[in-house]
């Protein structure tokens, strides 16, 4: 086996080789899938990362157990239901296990194994170089867990937002970003053990001692548990040669692991006919409510069955009782009978709150390259502080979650705009989360035909003069307001499309934006309508943004507010920004 000071060194010298030649190394153990140098990362020609959508994923996680929380992890993460089924591929809907954290998953049929990789873990790594890193250990009886060899040479200590090299680690889930996931093969572990067993002396005496306690009681055709543990990356924790591994610490608020799916392969096949169970997602819910009744059904007619997995809540059949505030987990389940096998069970979850909010995002214009400290607007109707987050995008493009402020970067693309508001409390009131709002914009050259532009320039490009108030096509809108819905000012028959629709319990608002308008948009209210009336601003709830498909830079937003008792009057509010 080779020593510590052995593993860094050889590695610090062919890392700076210009010749150095992949897999050079022995291997730990004689089949070993891969040594050094490790896999490269998604998108390389050089890449075990699994993709979310691949065709060889036959099913995922259905349910978990034994979940620990570990340091740094605020209760916006603990959300471990957004960890089972089909992987989401983003920043958001996963469960953080904080540092030292674990949790084991379990599956509707068991984990098989198959011919090369027989599941994959996806993390939400916003980037290919930016990860953090979890032991994998499966059972098939949920006591005896057995790790995979995993391999880590990283030479020293990352910093809260340092960077991995995916070619440096092997064998940790995590080693790819987000929508790909790191595939484990089973039959490595009976290689492992083999060589042991063998005699092999390549392992670390606490991993060797481990895998040969627990192998024993292994099914490798019949995986039933699944364990992720987080590495807090300080050091503390070592690889099966007993080499330390390093990943981003400290971090802080979500810390750790941060587990989006697991996708299985290989599974055992299960006897009966396929069913389905459809169970539609349950929204947040108000503790002055009682409760609710939950409804599913399955595609084989046969009785749905309801668990309550974790909250404040108490389940008596379908009926589902509120006890407290905080967040309440559910699972439909169907076992089967003579002739359908069970149905992959549903889980859902949903926060009880004192009452609901939501967020405005105000509509934002493409933006130039190499631009910094452009502010973006964001409110929640509770006055709660709004996050914004970029979702995708060129790498070096930035928003501060609660400042706002947005640096471009050099370079050009597209940028999907996250606000995000998780759950919490002001003036005594506990509010369950926001919906999440997404606004998708242009990084774009000075001279690029969607780029954003004055109003002034507009005006030029238009053959206009004058004030914004001013409507020199008589079609009643003024040219600032064609200049925000992105219309022609000299055509009467194109101008901004202003709508109320009456809805149940509430009213709708359509507006148009361009953008290629640098321009602030807000909802005024007032109870009267005169010339002293005094208009204060109300935060709409977003439904829907729609892109106008012969022009992408204009867009349709369309906004709720509640119908209220007695005469109430909305406007919008435009200002160049």
């Amino acid at each position: 086996m080779k020593s510590l000071i052995q593993h860094t060194v050889s590695h610090l010298f062919l890392a700076v080789s210009l010749f150095a030649v992949a897999n050079e190394d022995p291997p730990t153990y004689p089949g070993q899938d891969r040594t050094w140098q490790f896999h490269d990362a998604a998108g390389t020609a050089d890449t075990t990362a699994l993709w979310k959508e691949d065709a060889s994923i036959v099913a995922w996680a259905t349910g978990y157990q034994d979940l620990q929380y570990g340091s740094e992890v605020d209760a916006v993460w603990k959300t471990p239901a957004k960890a089972l089924g089909v992987a989401g591929g983003g920043s958001y809907d996963i469960v953080c296990l904080g540092r030292g954290g674990q949790i084991t998953l379990t599956f509707d049929s068991p984990i098989r194994n198959g011919e090369g990789f027989d599941f994959a873990v996806f993390e939400n790594s916003f980037s290919d170089h930016f990860l953090e890193l979890g032991y994998v250990e499966v059972s098939s009886d949920g006591v005896h867990f057995v790790r995979f060899p995993n391999f880590s040479y990283t030479p020293s200590a990352v910093g809260g937002f340092g960077a991995v090299n995916p070619s440096q680690i092997h064998g940790l889930a995590g080693k790819y970003k987000q929508g790909y996931g790191t595939p484990f093969d089973l039959e490595q572990l009976h290689l492992a053990y083999t060589a042991v067993m063998e005699g092999s002396d390549s392992f670390d005496a606490v991993y060797q001692n481990s895998l040969v306690a627990n192998f024993q009681h292994l099914d490798l055709d019949a995986i039933q548990y699944l364990r992720i543990i987080d590495i807090p990356g300080d050091g503390s924790a070592v690889d099966c040669e007993g080499a330390v591994i390093y990943d981003p610490y400290p971090t802080v608020g979500s810390a750790g692991f941060d587990l989006d799916a697991v996708a299985v392969l290989h599974q055992q096949a299960s006897d009966g006919l396929t069913q389905s169970i459809d169970f539609a997602a349950i929204g947040h819910q108000i503790f002055t409510e009682g409760g609710l009744e939950l409804s599913a059904t399955a595609s084989s007619g046969l009785p749905v069955n309801f668990e309550l997995l974790e909250g404040p809540a108490q389940l008596e059949g379908a009926q589902l009782s509120f006890t407290g505030l905080g967040s309440v987990v559910v699972q439909a389940t169907q076992l089967g009978d003579a002739s359908y096998a069970p149905a992959v069970p549903v889980t859902h979850s949903f926060v009880v709150a004192d009452a609901l909010q939501h967020i405005y995002l105000e509509p934002i214009a493409n933006q130039l390259v190499a631009v910094s400290d452009v502010a973006f607007y964001a409110q929640s109707s509770s006055g709660l502080p709004v996050e914004l987050y970029i979702d995708a995008g060129p790498e070096a493009a930035y928003v501060h979650a609660t400042d706002h402020l947005f640096s471009s970067g050099s370079v050009t693309g597209s940028v999907t705009l996250r606000a995000s508001l998780p759950a919490g409390a002001m003036a005594g009131v506990y509010y369950a989360p926001a919906e999440d709002v997404f606004w998708d914009f242009e990084i774009v050259s000075s001279g690029a035909p969607n780029a954003a532009r004055s109003f002034a320039a507009w005006q030029l490009a238009h053959g206009l003069a004058g004030t914004a108030e001013d409507d020199a096509d008589a079609d009643g809108a003024s040219d600032f307001e064609e200049y925000v819905a992105g219309s022609d000012p000299n055509l009467a028959s194109d101008h901004p499309d202003y709508r109320l629709e009456r809805s149940e319990g509430s009213f709708i608002l359509v507006l148009n934006f361009s953008k290629r308008a640098r321009a602030r948009v807000q909802l005024m209210q007032s109870t009267e309508l005169t010339a002293v009336a005094e208009w204060t601003q109300f935060i709409p709830e977003m439904l829907s943004i729609e892109i106008d498909p012969s022009d992408e830079s204009k867009t349709q937003l369309r906004f709720k507010v509640p119908q209220q008792g007695g005469s109430v009057f909305w406007k919008f509010s435009f200002s160049e920004d």
